[in-house]
Parts: C-alpha cells; structure tokens; sequence
C-alpha cells in the first residue's frame, strides 16, 4: 500500500460499496481524492501526504501510550507501545476511577503478550496488552511511569450493553409518537408545548402506553424565517424555546400575583388566532412568545438575579454546569435571533430560555413516570444541523463544510439524497477524543428514558455528497467511515449512565455486520409496518418480527395509514413532480394495489381481517375498523416496543413531511386535526387503544 492510499484508508475513505440492489460499485479515484481535500489534505502533495500518514499512524508508537482508550468492562486491556530498547523497563502504571478510586500495578512490556509492531525508521516499535484489572464503567485517567518519565492518558470504560427494559417487568410495551408541535388544546399559544405534552401522557398512561415518542426538539436556527423542519436544527445540544409554555414558568405567576399579567387580552386573542391556524405560524408564534420571555426575564433578573435569591443561586449553578458549551449557544443567539428586541444582546437571556425549557421537559418525563409508564420519554436525536447554525458555526474545525451527507440512489429517491448537513471530520471527531459527540448523547438523553437515533448508520459510516455533483450521478457520492466500534462503546456506557435505551433508525441499506453490533450491545432496531417485508413481498408475521426493535405503524416520514391507503400520496407526489410522468404513477397505483392485497392477506393470517374486507375489500375506503385490525395486528408482533402515530387514530391524510420537498409543501407545520382531549374522548380510539393494550399484554 502506497502512502496515498495508506492516508485514504486511515481518514475512512471507501474504494467501494454495495448499492441498494447488491450490486458492487467502485468509488472514482477523483471522487477519492475530493474527500480527501475536503477533510484538508493535499493529496497531490507527496510530502503532505507523508507528514499526514506519520502523524495518524506512526507518531503514537514513539509514546507508551495513546491520548486515550475505550476498553470494554468485560476486557479493559490497553496496548503500550515500546521502543525496543526500552521493553526491560519496570513500568508502574495507576488508574484513577472517576469515583475516587484508585487502581495500580507494574508491568515490564517484554513479558507482556506481544500485539502489534511499527517501523520508523529501521527501528522496530511493539505493542504490548497490559490488563489493568476490574474496572467499573466510566471516565477514568491513566498514567504510567518508569520513575524519570511520566504520561498520561484518559481511560474510558464501556459496558458491554445499553440500557434495556428491567428484566422481569413487561417486555412488549407501546406507546404513541406525536410531532410536539402539532398537538392542539384549548390553552396553547398556536404550537404543541410541553403542558400539550403532559396532557398527552396522562392520556396515553390512562390508557396502558409505556412511552411517548417525540420529533427532535432541537434547538432552530432563530434568524431563518422558514426554519420549520425539526431534523435541520441550529444545534442539537440545547432546546428550541418554542415548546416552552410561559404558564407554567414561576414568573408567569409573580408578575400576575403583581397585577402585571404579560397575557394581555390583545395577546390572548393573537393566542386564540393562532390556535384556529390549521398550519403552525413560527414566526407570529416566536413573535408573541419572545415578547412575554422578555418581560419574564425582566422580572427575574431584577428580584431574583440581582437579589441573589434562591431562584437566582439556582439559574446560576445551571450556568456553571452548561458550562462553556451554553455559554456559546447564547453568545451566537445573541448575535443570530431575530425574535429578541429588549435582551437581544443579553446572553443571559437565552440561557435563561434554556433553562426553564430543561426543567418543563425533566418534568414532563418524570411525571411520564409517576404516571406508571415504565419508559417514559423517547427523544430523538437528529443526524446533523444546518450550515449557518451554531453547532457548525462553533466547531468549524470538526465539520467538513463543502461536503453534505445524504444517501445513494434506492428504490425511494432513484437520484439519491443530498441533506445540506454538513458532515462531521471523522479525524478530527477522534483526535478531539469524541468530546462533541459525548456532549449529543449526554444533552439528548436527558430527560428521556429512550433515544432513538436517526440514521443509526452514521455511527459506522455516511454518505458524504461531493460539491458540484448530483447526488445520484455517477461520481456523486462516496462512503466515509467513522470510528464504529469506539462511538458505539461511548453509546453504551453514556446510556447506562443516563438509564437511557437506545433505538437505532436502521432502515434502508445496512451491513449485517452492524446490525449485529447493534444486537450484541442491545441498541433496539426500527421497523416500519409497509418495509417489513419478507423477500416474496409478503408481510413478516407477527411471531417473526425482531424482539430487539421499535415496531413503527407509521412515522413522520411516510404517508398516515388513511394517505396510505387511498393512495392520495403518490398521485400529491405527481403533483409536486416527486413522480416523473404518469406513467410511472400508474405503476405505483398498481403496486399500491397489490400491497392492499398483501396487507389484507397478513390480517386474515392474524385472524383479524374485518367482515366485509373479503374479495373486494381494497376498494373500500379505510376506516376506524380496518385502522383497529392493524394496530392489533402489529401489537400481537414479538417487537419489545411498538409505537402507533397519533394522526392514524383520527384517520388524517395529510401528512407532516413530505421526503424530497422544501417550499413545495408546508411541511412540519400541519397541525392535529382535533385537541387531544377529544382524540382520546372518541370511544373508537379508547377501543383501539385498549385492543393494543390487550394484544401487548397477551
């Protein structure tokens, strides 16, 4: 292997992959080298090229030890390097536990098992394993020393699972999702808030459900008018204020026992206005909400901040835990969000904001489990942020900006995608020792007793769209891999120090390999009821469905059961030019038609196919009876989680998303038909609800 090639392989670059239908593609060795390039290496400067390589493969082996090491609690072996004139030494070595702990030893690294070697320079380097012993799982330091020389290195040990379900408690639990923003009531400021949010899981725990799955609640890019889709965020480590509800922060209630109540009529009645929207106005919503914040926040700062009450002792412990991290996010808010007039300059302001959106979430999912509900919260922590946010904008040195992720071309989008994420620096992210990605897990896994991750894949490997090409074209695209087994390590443990079970959006091409991974550390899987399918088209059976998965009936990325089933979706994706001609529409209609076929075929397998749905029953309009028979259906599945989609039980059509759109559709902004109260007033639903309850607890 050349050093040009030895620099692709060691920045994850792949010479190849297989595509959606198994067949074998080669990447363009031009394609290769842009990657390189983009990562900030010269791949036509042979010097530059042998600087890079020594720098990522040989430099380590002149240290005894590396930066640092993730060992698995089972094993926790690390590898010291030795000169060979050096492997005699007595070398003493002390772990530091991060609880106060202390484990030490002495090794001699040439009577240790010899694991690797390294020549620089004529000189050959070895590698030894030196067991350190029983170590409990966390952040440790390591230093070793011959009694002249000392280094140090951090010590990081991972379990070998995630957080699972209790074993012993009830291993097929359900819930419902919701997208937060959608949800309607009578009291709401026009969006779906975090007391919409309590209200649902009192009404979903009434009912049985065990979760409640959510969209991300990421922060938004604040100085972009359209910013509307929650998997586009500013950054993904803080929270968007939007689902605050200022009723229920404690200078609502001073200021009203005052007599200053901020909810003026004129408020109110912009409040009711935009509540009676059948789509979400964010910018009159962020309007009317940052003009009340602002006078919340003129309250605490003058009594409690500036008095040093116990309320301003509390925000100021939560500014030193942030740490620098908000103190960023609050600085580049100050500069970016176009909400703010009085304390636009303030970061204090928006860490204020960030504060008392945290604490109405922590009581959200506390209150999911006083309620009984024995997951409570799923989060969902979305694949990347957008280019001007503040994520990106504050790392630029971890985030390759001319290089967008996205997929290759597949059954669902024959040009592949292109998500205008930029794409993280997979070299950078582990010379940087994963700190950033600690920081995603730790921050999304708060307040949650799940977290679904999406695109599970982007912990291996991810497409990165190349600038000035198509991402379907010949050339347009290649694999990058990341640090796989390393991020996986840090997912374990951080969700056990979270008591966090983690789901991974698994759908589309995935190496069996992963999957596997992901089985051994029992990270769950994700299923979808129109994709699990056996290979001759027919629906898996429900005593055949992955035990370790959340089995979705629907998501928010495809059409509700009711869209679904009319086939209204493929004739609206014709409209928005999604399908390329009538033709091709035509033959999705008859495709449509024999999946009705199948999906009726899989109920009467069940025993659960509605009187009347025999022989001509794909040609009668879908209804809360058929709606009932597939949730049953899909709660008697051997899928541990299932999670059944709100809008389904209302028989909606129109859909929240549409994959492949921007401004041709509003999506992420169409709201719930009815409030919540009422979908769980309906005595269909409370049927539905309760045949799910039963199936699971069968």
């Amino acid at each position: 292997m050349n050093e040009l090639e030895k620099l692709l392989y060691l920045t994850g670059v792949s010479t190849e992959y297989t595509d959606y239908h198994g067949n074998r593609r080669a990447v363009p060795g031009e394609d290769r080298l842009q990657a390189l390039r983009e990562m900030g290496y010269d791949p036509d400067d042979p010097a530059s090229v042998n600087r890079a390589v020594f720098e990522l493969d040989a430099a380590p082996w002149l240290q005894w030890l590396r930066p640092f090491y993730i060992v698995d609690q089972d094993q926790p072996v690390i590898h010291l390097h030795s000169h060979p004139q050096r492997r005699a030494e007595k070398l003493f070595w002390e772990v530091d536990t991060e609880y106060g702990t202390q484990v030490e030893g002495s090794c001699v690294p040439a009577e240790l098992p010899e694991t690797g070697e390294y020549h620089i320079d004529d000189c050959r380097y070895s590698a030894h394993a030196l067991a350190l012993g029983e170590l409990a799982p966390g952040y440790h330091q390591l230093r070793i020393s011959n009694g002249s020389r000392q280094e140090t290195a951090e010590l990081i040990v991972s379990p070998r699972h995630c957080q699972d379900i209790p074993e012993g408690d009830g291993q097929r639990l359900w819930g419902i999702s919701c997208q937060l923003y959608t949800l309607r009531s009578q009291r709401n400021w026009g969006v779906g808030d975090f007391s919409d949010l309590l209200q649902l899981i009192e009404l979903a725990a009434a009912r049985g459900a065990d979760l409640v799955g959510l969209n991300p609640l990421h922060a938004a890019l604040s100085d972009e008018k359209y910013a509307a889709s929650p998997y586009a965020p500013s950054d993904r480590r803080f929270l968007n204020p939007l689902y605050i509800d200022p009723q229920r922060m404690a200078d609502m209630d001073e200021l009203r026992t005052l007599g200053r109540d901020p909810l003026t009529p004129d408020r109110e009645a912009r409040c009711a206005g935009l509540r009676d929207l059948p789509l979400v106005d964010y910018d009159a919503v962020n309007a009317l909400k940052y003009e009340v914040f602002e006078l919340l926040y003129a309250h605490f700062g003058a009594t409690h901040l500036e008095a040093g009450t116990p309320r301003g002792r509390q925000f100021q412990r939560f500014l030193h835990e942030q740490g620098a991290d908000l103190e960023a996010f609050s600085a580049f808010e100050a500069v970016h969000n176009r909400h703010a007039r009085r304390y636009a300059d303030s970061p204090h302001f928006f860490a204020y904001l960030q504060w008392q959106a945290q604490a109405q979430l922590a009581d959200c999912h506390t209150h999911a489990l006083a309620m009984g509900m024995r997951i409570g919260l799923m989060r969902d922590l979305a694949v990347g942020s957008v280019p001007p946010g503040c994520e990106v904008q504050g790392a630029p040195e971890l985030f390759v900006s001319n290089a967008t992720i996205g997929a290759p071309p597949d059954p669902f989008a024959d040009q592949g995608q292109d998500w205008g994420l930029p794409a993280l620096n997979p070299v950078t992210l582990r010379q940087q020792q994963f700190g950033h990605f600690i920081s995603l897990l730790r921050s999304n896994m708060s307040a949650a007793g799940a977290l679904r991750i999406d695109h599970a894949m982007a912990l291996s490997r991810l497409w990165w769209c190349l600038p000035g090409s198509e991402p379907g074209s010949t050339g347009g695209g290649l694999y990058v891999y990341y640090p796989r087994d390393e991020m996986l390590a840090l997912l374990r443990l951080e969700s056990r120090r979270n008591a966090c079970m983690v789901i991974g959006e698994d759908l589309g091409v995935v190496p069996q390999e992963f999957r596997e991974q992901m089985h051994n550390g029992r990270i769950y899987g994700n299923r979808v009821l129109y994709f699990d399918e056996y290979l001759d088209g027919r629906l898996v059976e429900p005593g055949e469905k992955q035990p370790d998965a959340l089995f979705m009936v629907t998501n928010h990325d495809v059409p509700t059961l009711a869209d679904w089933w009319s086939a209204d979706d493929l004739r609206r994706r014709r409209q928005l030019g999604l399908i390329v001609n009538d033709d091709a529409l035509q033959t999705q209609l008859e495709g449509r038609c024999r999946h009705r076929e199948r999906l009726l075929e899989w109920l009467a397998g069940c025993s659960l196919l509605p009187a009347g749905r025999a022989g001509d029953g794909i040609d009668r309009a879908f209804d809360m009876e058929l709606c009932e028979a597939l949730h049953r259906a899909a709660a008697r599945g051997a899928s541990r989680l299932v999670l059944l989609q709100l809008e389904d039980l209302q028989l909606l059509r129109e859909p929240v998303n549409i994959p492949g759109t921007d401004r041709e559709y509003p999506n992420w902004r169409r709201k719930q038909q009815l409030d919540t109260s009422e979908v769980f007033a309906d005595p269909a639903v409370q049927g539905l609800l309760d045949a799910v309850n039963e199936e699971r607890g069968a």
